[in-house]
């Protein structure tokens, strides 16, 4: 989170669609990473913050009943006392986290050069969207 990065200047419909669902259920502090050329796990990574396990599993119930697509994989949902929720949707994964684990592991540290849009905590707009 310190280090500046390049913006994300464009997004595709999916990447909107997954941030108003984000923002739709009250996610902070969302970021997404386009790491396509660094990386061979995923195109996008998304984090955000919810503010405890019951607030992580609506986020991941919203995105998981509105988004059209199906996740090849999944881990932390519906888990008593998840503070990590996972959704993997193959060029898109989904990082839902509570605040001390997200600052603990820093896992938008793990690639410095991908390409980062910061989305507004609040719900609305989300900056930088096109």
């Amino acid at each position: 989170m310190n280090k500046i990065r390049k913006p994300l200047k464009r997004t595709n419909k999916d990447i909107r669609y997954i941030i108003n669902l984000l923002l739709e259920k009250k996610a902070r502090d969302i970021i997404v990473l386009d790491v396509r050329k660094i990386s061979s796990i995923t195109d996008f990574i998304f984090v955000a913050s919810g503010s405890s396990d019951r607030h992580l599993n609506t986020i991941a119930d919203n995105l998981l009943s509105s988004f059209k697509q199906k996740p090849l994989g999944q881990e932390g949902i519906s888990t008593p006392g998840a503070r990590w929720i996972v959704i993997d949707y193959g060029g898109i994964m989904v990082h839902l986290i509570s605040d001390d684990l997200r600052h603990y592991y820093n896992i938008e540290g793990l690639w410095p050069e991908a390409k980062e849009l910061v989305v507004e905590s609040s719900f609305g707009e989300a900056s930088g969207v096109n």
